[in-house]
């Protein structure tokens, strides 16, 4: 999916998440995490990134959830080490609540992955 870059975007990707989630009979606390997740790292990708800004999820058939939220910008997300009343707690929201995350370049920008079983 496709996100416009501007600030309905995170709330369309809870949306689009949270259907696709349903859609694809998740149990309702992961359904959850998933909207969580999606909506931080579509937060990240509007703050630090480029448009435009894709949003993608699968499911294998061991049950693993995958999202991938791609942008334009090849500047990897980092863990800010001195979080506070402003934000900076994001990744680490995404990290509790996903199996594993990471990110790769891309020629033309980059991927924010995660994975939750």
């Amino acid at each position: 999916m496709r996100l416009a870059s501007d600030e309905h975007a995170a709330v369309e990707a809870r949306r689009f998440a949270r259907s696709w989630a349903t859609g694809h009979a998740v149990p309702r606390p992961i359904v959850d995490d998933i909207e969580l997740v999606v909506s931080e790292l579509v937060t990240n990708a509007l703050r630090h990134g480029e448009p435009p800004i894709d949003v993608e999820l699968s499911k294998s058939t061991d049950g693993t959830i995958r999202g991938e939220i791609c942008d334009r910008s090849t500047a990897l997300p980092a863990t800010n080490p001195a979080p506070g009343y402003r934000g900076g707690f994001g990744l680490r929201i995404v990290e509790a609540r996903t199996t594993r995350w990471g990110s790769t370049t891309q020629p033309n920008g980059k991927q924010v992955w995660f994975e939750i079983k």
